[in-house]
């Protein structure tokens, strides 16, 4: 067994265990907002409405859950880039080091101008 060979694989095998890392991720993200988004207002802004002004939290109370509330869905969102980019250089890396196999994206353009 040559070392080239041996390097190969285990650059495949660490790809694979980061693709699947970022794909845990992902679904640890997907877990957290089901979980977020099937909570009613109350739940979500972690407040007590009872349709009396005077026993109502007051506005600036609700603004401040509200903005945290945004900010969990920011949190969400770079989450979702960072597991899709984890998820994305892990399945780069593994085919990367697959033996004879080039990923062409575009068809190989001859760069000498034409005989005329």
């Amino acid at each position: 067994m040559s070392s080239g060979y041996r390097g190969d694989l285990t650059v495949r095998v660490l790809g694979a265990i980061i693709f699947l890392i970022g794909i845990g991720l992902l679904g640890f993200l997907f877990y957290l907002a089901y979980g977020f988004f099937k909570l009613n207002s109350e739940q979500a802004l972690d407040l007590v409405f009872t349709g009396n002004p005077k026993l109502d939290p007051p506005a600036m109370k609700v603004g401040l859950h509200f903005g945290w509330a945004v900010l969990k869905i920011a949190a969400m969102f770079v989450m979702a880039i960072a597991g899709s980019l984890l998820s994305q250089k892990g399945i780069n890396l593994y085919f990367s080091a697959v033996k004879g196999s080039t990923v062409n994206v575009m068809p190989h353009v001859n760069a000498s101008p034409p005989n005329g």
